[in-house]
């Protein structure tokens, strides 16, 4: 009897050694990840950011709206007028909160939030109103709406990560496409002040480091939730179910959040160096081991939202280009032989190059564009709007052809 006692104590013992063995090595191979990024941001005393996402709730006529969006002209007057009015309520609510302090409050999207289409949505409808304004010959108002929409993006995305550029990126590219026909119209006057509203636009532009920490920011707390949810799995005896899993469990973590870390901070430092100077940071061997992008995004997909960045940099500089263009014919009668006529203003400069834009005068039209992505001037050939990649050749206008402006 003392001997069976003795030997099912001993294989009790063994049992709990093996179930502690077990339970302390998968806790060995998950400790819980430290990192050093800067603290999330405060934000700002009397923050508006949920009325800017109210604005994109309350849009009136969404499906008659998309309708407009795929006619000529935005349909007819009637059509325009009819939408304009729907949605009065929020064109006086963006109005009122625009000079108000705004900073994105979630990083990862949730149920209920505005989607993607919903922000174009909002881009198209400014764009009917612009272009019932134009319509009626209200050239000032229509470049005051379209610079309101501008205006009110660029609040999503201050503060914002990937999620929020995208947003911003999607919805920037509807408005660009639509403005270029009205900036021939324009005063003097009126094409100046909407110049110096896009210089206070981009003098406050949110900057890319910051973004990309923001970025960085969800998925390092995601890898941290994720490690501390396997490391008392062994004690559970909650044991992997596949050969994937399996290799999540038991690879060691530590290498693998440092070199997460380190290839963050490379991307920091990247991010704050003028474009055309950045390089792309190549993804650490130790994170392949658990296939692409389940630690932090891979250099293809950084790379991308670096050159979504700069894009839309490039757009809101080439518009206040334009716009300081047509300010100087309408005062002098013609277009400046260069662009240094119009002074030394940053907002002159092209993001993807760091040199002036591409001008050329041709009498009472011009050439004006960015090299785009890949740096390099192609000739003014432009590239598929689509493809966003930092090798991509050709050319960026304020539209997907090179603009030539009507006198």
């Amino acid at each position: 009897m003392k001997k069976a006692i003795a030997t099912v104590g001993a294989v009790i013992g063994i049992v709990l050694l093996m179930w502690l063995g077990y339970g302390l090595f998968v806790y060995s191979r998950n400790p819980s990840p430290q990192f050093s990024l800067p603290p999330s941001l405060t934000p700002p005393p009397g923050n508006v950011y949920s009325e800017l996402v109210a604005c994109i709730h309350n849009i009136r006529e969404p499906g008659k709206l998309a309708a407009l969006a795929q006619q000529t002209d935005y349909g007819t007057l009637a059509e325009k007028q009819a939408i304009v009015e729907a949605n009065r309520e929020v064109f006086r609510k963006v109005r009122e909160i625009l000079n108000k302090p705004a900073q994105v409050e979630r990083l990862t999207y949730q149920t209920g939030d505005p989607t993607v289409e919903a922000y174009r949505q909002f881009a198209r409808l400014y764009i009917v109103w612009a272009t019932l304004l134009e319509q009626q010959g209200k050239f000032g108002q229509a470049l005051d709406v379209y610079l309101d929409a501008f205006a009110f993006l660029e609040k999503i995305v201050n503060g914002g990560n990937a999620l929020h550029l995208t947003f911003h990126f999607m919805a920037t590219s509807d408005l660009f496409q639509a403005i270029p026909s009205l900036i021939p119209h324009l005063s003097a006057q009126d094409a100046q002040r909407g110049a110096r509203r896009l210089e206070q636009l981009l003098a406050n532009e949110y900057p890319l480091d910051k973004l990309l920490e923001q970025e960085f920011r969800v998925w390092l707390t995601g890898w941290q939730r994720t490690v501390r949810g396997q490391s008392l799995r062994g004690f559970r005896l909650d044991l992997p179910k596949s050969e994937p899993e399996r290799e999540l469990l038991y690879l060691p973590k530590a290498p693998l959040s440092q070199a997460a870390q380190q290839y963050m901070q490379q991307w920091l430092q990247q991010a704050k160096l003028p474009y055309p100077q950045q390089q792309v940071v190549q993804y650490p061997p130790a994170l392949q081991q658990l296939g692409r992008e389940l630690v932090a995004r891979d250099p293809e997909g950084i790379a991308l939202l670096v050159a979504r960045y700069t894009y839309t940099r490039a757009r809101l500089r080439l518009l206040y280009t334009a716009l300081r263009l047509e300010t100087y014919r309408k005062t002098y009668g013609r277009y400046p032989a260069s662009l240094k006529e119009l002074g030394n203003s940053p907002y002159l400069i092209d993001p993807f190059s760091n040199q002036p834009f591409v001008y050329r005068p041709q009498g009472d039209r011009y050439v004006l564009y960015s090299v785009g992505p890949n740096g390099k001037d192609d000739g003014g050939q432009p590239f598929p709007e689509g493809r966003l990649r930092r090798e991509q050749p050709g050319d960026m206008g304020l539209k997907p052809y090179l603009p030539q402006r009507p006198s």
